[in-house]
């Protein structure tokens, strides 16, 4: 964000050593980083945060519900903070406001960063978007969004059929239609930049990801389609 001096990061489920190596390709350094936020217990999310912030001292930031079910997690850590939902948190210039999203998790968030007069969206683990939710993230210049499986793909897939339930039920993961919809729905007309992540390598594709963004956003908003083995690219929320 512009004129930002700070830097946080939104879970961790890598390694120490991998982060390092995914983010040496962006040039920034883990000694820069000054808070990391949990939005829920799964392994995925939060894997890797002890060995990041013991090793760099940087303070873990989560729900009541998320640090209780993460206790094996976060063991040893002496920084753990607990974030309120009725309030954000302020991190040097950035804004941390967490958001409610129902998700299979103890007490699940995603999260608004607002700085420099620019608001970035994080939304990511959700099974639906609730009337809370869309409310929250209208006017965003930045989304990351989740574009988690395509149906035909689930359903033929050798998933369980349990496992397939959970993904896509109500409290599970956003399908590509879903994802496709709320952008459809939501006023875009800030947005700069959007990111599609949490693909499923199994039930989904970046072609399919690419189809349904053409369909909704138009050709002056940047993208990125992520993937789970490299790191995105710089984006400027300030730019145009």
């Amino acid at each position: 964000m512009q004129e930002s001096n700070t830097s946080i990061l939104i879970d961790c489920g890598f390694s120490q050593r991998k982060l390092i190596r995914l983010l040496e390709a962006r040039d920034f350094d883990l000694n820069d980083l000054d808070a990391i936020f949990v939005t829920h217990e799964h392994t995925d999310h939060v894997g890797g945060v002890r060995s990041v912030a013991k090793g760099f001292n940087i303070p873990v930031y989560a729900t009541s519900g998320s640090i209780s079910a993460s206790q094996r997690a976060f063991e040893g850590l002496v920084k753990v903070l607990e974030l309120s939902s009725s309030g954000p948190v302020l991190i040097g210039d950035l804004e941390v406001a967490p958001v409610t999203v129902p998700h299979d998790a103890r007490e699940p968030c995603q999260f608004i960063i607002s700085g420099a007069d620019q608001r970035l969206g994080l939304l990511t683990d959700i099974g639906h978007i609730t009337p809370f939710v869309f409310e929250r993230y209208k006017n965003l210049n930045g989304l990351v969004l989740e574009f988690n499986h395509d149906e035909d793909l689930m359903k033929n897939s050798s998933y369980p059929l349990a496992l397939q339930e959970r993904i896509s039920g109500a409290y599970g993961h956003l399908s590509n239609i879903q994802s496709e919809n709320f952008l459809r729905e939501l006023d875009l007309s800030k947005l700069k930049y959007l990111v599609a992540g949490h693909l499923s390598q199994q039930t989904n594709s970046p072609n399919q990801v690419s189809q349904c963004l053409d369909r909704v956003l138009s050709s002056d908003v940047g993208r990125h389609i992520a993937g789970q083995e490299e790191a995105s690219p710089w984006f400027d929320l300030s730019s145009g």
